[in-house]
């Protein structure tokens, strides 16, 4: 079972080591060690939400709307390898960046990530993201969508609020659920990429309404104007992400130019952050693009600079790194894709090596000034981290059961690293988890 005392710092911390791993997609290097950590994180949440950890209304509802997310990831990691059911990189990367959003717009869960910087945003976006150009059907289903949340939100405020009597509330919200439900998930495509973590049962629509009608069954104020509250705000989101037919998206501003190691940064990190969850088609060239105008920038200032000495040689490391990656990169079949490609794994240790080569080198690290972000720091010790979650007992719903087990010991088949991290799970299992000595696991194997 896993361990009760993991407080959501901690948690935030492994959940900082799926949004690693993820950067570059899944391979089979990362994918049994992710579910295992998906599943970890959402037992300890699903634990914390249970336990009363949380005590605000809209708190208790995004911290139980983190644990049915993690239900999205174990479905979408889970089916890399599988020919008949294609996972979707884009869906992925909504669902890790959500997930932050959320910690980092509910001031309570802020401040219980901070020891450890858990779940860290990630979004290091040139430009904003383009709303998704609706059609004039789908922008008449979203817009009542958002009209029927803000309605179902102010009946459920004036029952809480004002003791208004509304016998219909809680059937019309369960009515509302299940149609946005099957809505978003008959699109598919990346209509679903982009709204399911909004619309669907697992989504905050779908956690918001459980809370609002459990709110209601027990009489619980601070429940019902919790949950209405984020019912609510989810519906400002909706209207935030959709591009209503016949409107202009705003002019982004114009990138900077690729002229110095700072602004190169920019472009990684632009990269980085579109490379959680893999390359598709709507990301491939812009994600080569921003590393072509990294190596481009990086390139200029070894002259701008007059780098020498170490300095030198690892910036023209950095620079051999961006023009591997971006060859990889470029080099996916996206309308064919690997199910499970080692390419993944390849463009993440390239990440990784760029990342810890500016870093290390205090020179380009002053010339990045701010960029060429760090990974978040990720979990302190992985093998009783990955200790926590395995279960010997049945299967309970979320995914968790004996299969677990296995999926540790696998990684010893895979890598030669999965052995020290299976044998370090066998030896401490059962044990309390040690999170006092850092340890960063994400990108384990990417030496």
């Amino acid at each position: 079972m896993p361990n009760p005392n993991l407080n959501f710092a901690q948690l935030g911390a492994i959940f900082n080591a799926i949004s690693n791993e993820t950067t570059g997609g899944i391979s089979p290097t990362n994918k049994a060690l992710l579910m295992v950590q998906v599943g970890m994180v959402q037992k300890g949440v699903q634990a914390l939400v249970n336990n009363g950890a949380f005590t605000d209304g809209a708190t208790i509802t995004h911290a139980q709307n983190i644990a049915d997310q993690m239900n999205f990831l174990q479905q979408q990691i889970g089916n890399y390898g599988n020919a008949q059911s294609a996972p979707q990189p884009k869906f992925i990367n909504d669902v890790i960046r959500d997930v932050q959003d959320i910690v980092a717009g509910d001031p309570n869960l802020a401040a219980a990530a901070a020891p450890t910087h858990g779940w860290q945003q990630v979004s290091n976006l040139l430009t904003p993201p383009t709303p998704f150009p609706d059609t004039p059907a789908q922008t008449a289903t979203l817009l009542k969508f958002i009209a029927d949340s803000n309605d179902i939100a102010g009946r459920a405020h004036a029952v809480a609020n004002e003791g208004v009597n509304d016998p219909n509330l809680v059937s019309d919200i369960q009515a509302f659920s299940a149609a946005a439900d099957a809505y978003s998930n008959a699109q598919g495509g990346v209509f679903s990429a982009r709204f399911n973590n909004e619309f669907t049962a697992n989504g905050v629509q779908g956690t918001a309404s459980r809370e609002l009608v459990n709110g209601l069954n027990n009489h619980d104020a601070n429940l019902i104007n919790g949950a209405a509250d984020v019912l609510a705000a989810n519906a400002n989101d909706v209207r935030g992400n959709m591009l209503v037919t016949g409107q202009n998206p705003n002019p982004p501003n114009p990138p900077p130019a690729a002229d110095s190691v700072h602004n190169a940064g920019l472009y990684f990190d632009d990269a980085a952050t579109k490379l959680i969850g893999g390359v598709y088609a709507g990301n491939q060239a812009s994600i080569v693009s921003d590393l072509n105008n990294a190596a481009t920038g990086v390139q200029a200032d070894i002259a701008a600079q007059n780098l020498t000495g170490d300095a030198l040689a690892n910036a023209q490391k950095v620079i051999g790194l961006l023009n591997h990656e971006a060859g990889l990169v470029g080099g996916i079949d996206t309308a064919n894709p690997t199910p499970v490609s080692l390419t993944n794994a390849q463009i993440g240790n390239d990440q990784q090596q760029i990342l810890n080569t500016v870093n290390g080198d205090a020179t380009l690290t002053g010339l990045a000034n701010g960029s060429f972000v760090p990974n978040p720091p990720g979990a302190r010790n992985p093998g009783q981290a990955i200790a926590a979650t395995m279960n010997n007992g049945p299967d309970d719903g979320h995914g968790q059961g004996p299969g677990h087990g296995m999926a540790v010991a696998a990684l010893a088949q895979m890598h030669p690293g999965g052995a020290a991290v299976a044998a370090l799970a066998m030896m401490n299992h059962g044990h309390a988890i040690d999170m006092s000595q850092p340890m960063d696991f994400a990108h384990i194997w990417h030496a």
